[in-house]
């Protein structure tokens, strides 16, 4: 995946260096950092920048494209922007993958007349393959330098490039280097400013570039015998991860035990966000006093900074995870594998990995669908992926389970958990058969995915990488939250004008609405005490069981559900009769299971669609099928002896 791969949402300006040049000042050279994905480039710009980035505000195009400022030999100042990895500007992609981010950033830059030079990385190993960019860029009328990366690999593998044959053969300069080079910044650096101060000088025009016959002629075999062992090595272990049936068993495995590494990591951290949250509503409490404003600030305010900050650690791992997975080599072998049986659903192997994600958390599972190129793949795949059973969920199913399952086995409640699981997997795979034959119908594009070199992955890159998309969620998602959080405070904390006598929660606006509702969804067996918890749910999944403990005058109830789980055995109709049944538990697991409950999800979708049509499109049709799918089990069930 690459760095900043949207196009939508607002622009942000980050903060810059100290002691470097403005990034606006009239006249100062851009150098655009442009390449295939797994080129090199993200390296290469470490060196240049020393690791120093910041987000630049490009005008006409909102998007974030991380850069950073270098000096050139002459003193001049100058930018460097790392762009997404892309593999063709002219190709018709969707605007929002990293094609598209890719495209806009170079148009916009040519269209203003501003001082541009491309800096092509490329691969020397898949020469041929980078030579079909190169022609394009040059067909562009773009300044062009191209910059070989992976020379180590490349005298590993047991070649040599001729750089001054290939030079004259696309009419544009070409060094040869290592990233990890203390030199390479210089030799890099003084390239780029020789070509842009001779600009006037012939470039050439791409259109007569043939990539396999010129790579043929400057590629030559100098022969390894460390590298043939390695060839020999990489293709055993290829034969076993790519094998068509224990390849997709291995990769599944490897991916569970990724995720089951992400909760052991990100659950004790979020458990110490929660902490502090206390300590810190504790403080505004012995500072302010308890009333309704410190209950705003503390429920609706900091409550809303904490839905946001316990979603950090799961971000953060997630990207690094998945980073480590993709630089090493192993996560397009996972996508090939799987694309096979994707395709019968309308989807690719490219889907694979966002659909992954959502089991933990769908907010970067939606970030992660800009690896899909096709347009109305990327699309079916954010709308299907609120379907998937994320961790939010999972202290609602055990609040249903230990309420009206604990008088059967641990076995049985562990079948019905994994059900669950199942049962969200096999409703998106559905949602997007069907969608992509309405709603995002057209023909799906093939998957062109290139299967690299296994690789040690860069610490100083996947740390660039996470802290990045962690400083997007916080200001792209992280503000909704909050926002949306104030909103759902004021629903179940002010009391509705007019309103009888009765507990705080009784008389509040979100009671009134759930008695509003409640002759709606009585057939799925919800009274307005549940409609009051899937109101305050919206704000985040997990909030359902503490909405619900302060109905019943249950103290801490996410903490410990056990009190609250007899409550809700034990509360009754105004006839004496009880109020909830097992019934009532199973239609609650299945609303649960399809409903998009999440503010936050809703938030990420706007983000990646750029409007609010699909958001609402999902909402609309997740509590449609979860409210369908409510009143169905809660009535069929009857027919088989369910009380």
């Amino acid at each position: 995946m690459s760095a900043d791969p949207s196009c939508h949402g607002a622009p942000a300006s980050g903060a810059r260096p100290s002691g470097t040049a403005p990034r606006d000042v009239e006249g100062t050279l851009t150098i655009a950092l442009a390449g295939r994905p797994n080129s090199g480039k993200s390296s290469l710009y470490n060196a240049l920048t020393g690791g120093d980035a910041h987000v630049g505000n490009y005008p006409g195009i909102t998007v974030d494209i991380l850069e950073g400022n270098v000096t050139l030999p002459s003193g001049a100042h100058a930018v460097i922007a790392d762009l997404p990895g892309f593999y063709s500007v002219e190709a018709t992609v969707d605007k929002a993958t990293d094609e598209g981010v890719a495209r806009a950033f170079l148009d916009t830059l040519k269209g203003s007349g501003r001082p541009l030079l491309v800096v092509q990385v490329l691969d020397p190993t898949r020469l041929a393959l980078g030579l079909r960019l190169t022609a394009e860029l040059l067909r562009a009328k773009l300044p062009l330098v191209v910059v070989l990366t992976h020379k180590d690999v490349l005298g590993r593998e047991g070649h040599t490039v001729d750089v001054a044959a290939l030079s004259d053969a696309i009419g544009a300069p070409v060094i040869l280097v290592d990233a990890r080079d203390r030199t390479t910044k210089a030799a890099v650096l003084a390239a780029v400013e020789d070509h842009h101060r001779e600009a006037a000088r012939a470039q050439g025009s791409g259109m007569l570039l043939d990539p396999a016959r010129i790579a043929r002629t400057v590629v030559k075999d100098v022969g390894n015998a460390t590298e043939l062992r390695r060839r020999r090595l990489t293709a055993r272990l290829d034969s076993v991860l790519l094998h068509p049936i224990v390849g997709p068993v291995l990769f599944v495995g490897i991916m569970a035990l990724l995720f089951a590494a992400v909760f052991l990591v990100a659950d004790p951290a979020a458990s110490l966000m929660d902490k502090l949250l206390g300590l810190a509503r504790a403080q505004l409490a012995g500072l302010l006093g308890k009333n309704l404003f410190t209950s705003f600030l503390a429920d609706g305010l900091l409550g809303g900074a904490g839905t946001v900050l316990a979603f950090m650690p799961q971000i953060v791992i997630l990207t690094v995870a998945l980073e480590l997975l993709e630089a090493s080599g192993y996560l397009a072998r996972g996508a090939f594998l799987v694309d096979r049986l994707l395709r019968l659903l309308g989807l690719s192997g490219r889907s694979f990995l966002p659909l992954l994600m959502g089991h933990a958390c769908a907010v970067p599972a939606i970030a992660a669908t800009r690896i899909v190129r096709d347009p109305r793949e990327r699309l079916t795949t954010i709308l299907v992926l609120p379907l998937m059973t994320c961790s939010a969920r999972l202290p609602t199913y055990g609040l249903v389970l230990a309420t009206f399952f604990a008088h059967r086995s641990a076995l049985f409640r562990s079948f019905v958990f994994v059900g669950l699981y199942f049962a969200g997997i096999a409703t998106a795979l559905v949602a997007s058969l069907v969608l992509r034959r309405t709603a995002t119908k057209g023909k799906g594009l093939p998957l062109v995915l290139e299967i690299p070199s296994y690789r040690v992955p860069q610490a100083r890159v996947v740390a660039r990488k996470a802290g990045q998309s962690a400083r997007r969620f916080l200001r792209d998602v992280g503000t909704v939250i909050v926002a949306t959080s104030a909103v759902l405070w004021v629903l179940l904390t002010v009391p509705m004008p007019g309103a009888k006598a009765g507990t705080d929660i009784e008389r509040s606006v979100a009671a009134t609405i759930g008695r509003t509702i409640e002759p709606v969804t009585r057939p799925a067996g919800f009274d307005w005490r549940i409609d009051v918890g899937l109101i305050g749910s919206f704000g985040a999944r997990e909030v359902m069981v503490g909405t619900m403990g302060v109905i019943f005058g249950v103290e801490n109830a996410s903490d410990d559900p056990a009190p609250l789980t007899t409550r809700l055995r034990e509360a009754k109709q105004s006839d004496g009769s009880s109020a909830y049944s097992t019934r009532t538990g199973l239609a609650l697991l299945a609303f649960f299971v399809l409903a998009c409950q999440c503010m936050s999800t809703v938030a990420a979708i706007r983000r990646e669609t750029g409007s609010w049509r699909w958001p609402a499109f999902v909402v609309a049709y997740t509590y449609a099928l979860g409210y369908v799918a409510a009143v169905l089990v809660y009535q069929v069930s009857a027919f088989f002896g369910v009380r």
